[in-house]
């Protein structure tokens, strides 16, 4: 199997007018805000310098004041009140943050995340259950909820009050919970839909705050952040807004539950960027849940805790849970791609459903396979009677819709058009290969399948200066709708290029055009270090390396096109 070529789109120049608007900044700048929507040096200002949202009273999320309500009468009444989450770090951190909130008013608050490997995503009988016995009354999701029909009617026969905090895109007709808090609700006013499920939790703190000025829902920015970038939701207007102030927290060190995990992470000493979230920072927090013999709630008891020894201890037990799940990832990584190594050419979409799959790293490895080579790919764990597994995919095959055409077969699936999970019965797995090959070949045969890869600006190695590089810095925070600038030079030659990684899996060189020159850093296309074209075209984000305290500048290499 060979790497991924990318189709390249070049950027279109900048018209004269909109170029005149925006001349207080470089020309490389001009082309990347071009291509963010920006025509006026007004529309520059509102993007780099999100506001906080300042909708008017009819446009609030629906629900939030009865949700705030219910739950006033139940800290007033003294009781015991549960908030529900999930095992990412979205659900993680808005369970955090909401718990955090309510242990201010009562001590009567129990945190709760599910186990991924022996629970499953969202609300189940068993968990409502043990929660019912523990005195809960009011029963407060986040992250989860919008589709547990079953399991609300199950919690309301048990004598508690539901009330659902979400972001996932509701069904019809709805569960009957006594408040559903949704942006994507029908008919709800919010203007942005795109908040993540940490986010919509902070929104009904802020309406706490108001009953309660013990509450002080700014000091939770930096979990907002956290959620909001781990759960890919677009970083635009107000999701920006929070992220960008959160980030401001979370590098004033001001939570020692973040600060620990930090320190173990070695990262205590660098500016900690949106991207630090989605590469270094997440990964941490979600993988005790990927792992089995560990405590998948070591995450939560971290982000509760404001003990300095304690949060040193959980710190590092993620750590070595991170090391863990790396080492897994890679072993099942290798073995399943050595499945497929003999068969050229590929089949349309890549299965792996095996006993020995792991399911904890089952979503990971799907995402490595589309990742490499641009196909849908399904990923499972075969158990004693049924299978469960996850699945990535890419834009020319939106995957649970083709779980939905084949639901005859399964018993549970959902997701959306690039990411899913599903269980069935092992009886259905060969009429169910069967059925996604045929589906996928249909789908995919007119397709010639590359990735594109959009160029925000044509540059020299000159250009990529200090000046240029505070220009960037102002985009920040970068993510889903608002991607860091993909830069290209062309022409140009390497010089001293090397292996490097545990595994030798990344690309080390230094790019050179002859009278500039600049180190580059390929992640992941360590196997071109002895095939390298004498002069290529790179595609690249220009960054700042930090190591041991040095500084410089380096490009990230994306892709490279030989000439």
């Amino acid at each position: 199997m060979t790497r991924i070529l990318y189709q390249w789109i070049l950027p279109s120049p900048v018209p004269k007018t909109i170029n005149d608007n925006l001349d207080s900044y470089s020309l490389p700048f001009r082309s990347i805000l071009y291509r963010r929507g920006c025509k006026t040096a007004q529309d520059a200002i509102t993007l780099l310098l999100p506001k906080a949202p300042d909708f008017p009273r009819e446009l609030a999320l629906g629900h939030l004041g009865l949700a705030a309500n219910l739950i006033k009468s139940a800290l007033d009444k003294n009781l015991k009140i549960a908030v529900y989450g999930d095992y990412d770090t979205d659900g993680i951190t808005a369970t955090a943050l909401l718990s955090l909130a309510l242990k201010k008013i009562s001590s009567r608050v129990i945190p709760f995340i599910p186990s991924r490997l022996n629970d499953g995503y969202g609300l189940n009988q068993s968990s409502l259950t043990l929660l019912q016995k523990q005195g809960v009354e009011l029963l407060i999701t986040v992250d989860n909820g919008t589709r547990s029909h079953s399991e609300i009617a199950y919690a309301k026969s048990l004598g508690m009050k539901v009330i659902i905090t979400d972001h996932h895109l509701p069904p019809d007709p709805l569960p009957e919970a006594d408040a559903i808090i949704n942006p994507k609700l029908p008919g709800d006013p919010y203007p942005n839909k795109n908040l993540a499920g940490v986010g919509v939790a902070y929104k009904l703190v802020h309406v706490l705050s108001s009953y309660f000025p013990e509450i002080a829902p700014d000091e939770y920015l930096d979990l907002v952040a956290l959620g909001t970038v781990a759960d890919i939701v677009p970083l635009l207007g107000e999701n920006r807004y929070l992220v960008k102030q959160g980030l401001i927290q979370i590098n004033q060190h001001r939570r020692q539950s973040l600060a620990s995990l930090l320190g173990a992470a070695g990262l205590s000493e660098r500016n900690i960027t949106a991207s630090d979230i989605s590469f270094q920072i997440a990964p941490r927090i979600n993988s005790s849940g990927r792992l089995s013999g560990t405590d998948h709630l070591i995450p939560l008891k971290l982000l509760l805790s404001s003990a300095s020894s304690e949060c040193g201890n959980y710190a590092q037990n993620l750590e070595l849970h991170n090391h863990r799940r790396k080492h897994i990832s890679r072993k099942m990584q290798e073995r399943i791609e050595s499945q497929f190594a003999s068969r050229d050419p590929l089949p349309p979409i890549l299965i792996s459903l095996e006993p020995e799959n792991h399911l904890g790293v089952a979503g990971i490895t799907a995402g490595h396979l589309t990742s490499k080579y641009y196909l849908p790919a399904i990923v499972g764990a075969i158990g004693s009677d049924s299978t469960t597994a996850s699945c990535r995919s890419i834009p020319e095959f939106n995957i649970v819709s083709a779980l939905e055409r084949n639901k005859d077969l399964l018993t549970h699936f959902g997701g959306h058009k690039l990411a899913a999970g599903f269980t069935l019965k092992n009886h259905n797995i060969p009429l169910f290969l069967e059925k996604m090959a045929a589906l996928a070949e249909s789908e995919l045969s007119s397709f010639s399948l590359r990735p594109s890869l959009k160029i925000d600006a044509i540059v020299s190695l000159s250009d990529l200066d200090r000046s240029l590089y505070r220009e960037l810095r102002k985009l920040e925070p970068t993510g889903e709708g608002n991607p860091a600038p993909v830069f290209a030079v062309l022409g140009v030659r390497a010089k001293n290029v090397s292996k490097v990684g545990k595994h030798g899996e990344h690309l080390k060189l230094i790019v050179s055009d002859g009278t500039n020159s600049m180190p580059g850093i390929a992640f992941g296309l360590g196997s071109l270090s002895n095939a390298m074209p004498s002069k290529f075209n790179l595609a690249f984000n220009f960054t700042e390396n930090e190591y041991r305290g040095r500084k410089e500048f380096q490009l990230q290499i994306l892709d490279l096109q030989p000439i």
